[in-house]
């Protein structure tokens, strides 16, 4: 064969996505890692996946079919799939990465696989140096999400909220208020009220002073 590292690889259905990655390096790994359950076919993907760590995004040099070289930076799930097949060339299978919850779930399907092999000369596994500079790490346990807030707790926190709220825009001397209490706090209504004058029914009245027909202000008495 060819002394040659290469691989070829599509993140989608489309032909035109279809990438030829000769003698690659990955130049920089985020911090960031996203962990997916993953398999391979090398391993039959159906019984042997488990839970890998990739970095969110990277940045990688290669060469393409033509010799050029190419320089591109990678993230999601195009990132995931170059971080596999990258993993390839150095001998390390999406298994070497599992934590060791998923190894020993798979671990009778990987004998199996084994035993199919006639010769003596099978990798069990990847070389030591390879290993130690496998980036991002392996997961030491298996990852679980956070747990959500359930609906209690989410009712309680906005009933407090809304108690806050309260407090705040009350007047008085307490809550945060102010006014100064017992009713001389400041009106925020935005509203004058009107002042109703004071008017006698001369119908009502056996006062001589007020006309008989109508209303009369206190202001028009004779």
């Amino acid at each position: 064969g060819l002394n040659e590292e290469i691989f070829v690889y599509n993140p989608s259905d489309s032909k035109s996505m279809e990438r030829i990655v000769c003698n690659p390096t990955i130049t920089k790994y985020s911090e960031d890692v996203i962990v997916e359950e993953e398999g391979c076919l090398s391993l039959r993907s159906d019984d042997t996946a488990g839970q890998v760590a990739r970095s969110a995004w990277i940045e990688t040099e290669y060469q393409n079919e033509m010799g050029q070289k190419v320089r591109r930076r990678l993230k999601g799930f195009e990132a995931r799939v170059y971080q596999h097949e990258y993993d390839h060339l150095k001998g390390i299978l999406c298994y070497d990465r599992f934590p060791p919850e998923d190894r020993e779930a798979v671990q009778k399907s990987i004998d199996n696989l084994l035993g199919l092999y006639p010769g003596d000369d099978a990798r069990i596994e990847p070389d030591a140096r390879e290993l130690k500079a496998m980036m991002p790490r392996p997961l030491s346990a298996r990852w679980m999400p956070p747990l959500e807030s359930s609906s209690a707790d989410k009712e309680e926190k906005e009933g407090n909220a809304a108690k806050k709220k309260q407090k705040k825009g009350s007047g008085g001397f307490g809550g945060g208020g102010k006014g100064g209490g017992g009713g001389m706090g400041k009106n925020t209504s935005g509203k004058k009220k009107d002042k109703k004058k004071k008017v006698r029914d001369a119908a009502r009245s056996t006062d001589p002073r007020f006309k008989s027909s109508g209303k009369t202000p206190y202001a028009n008495r004779k």
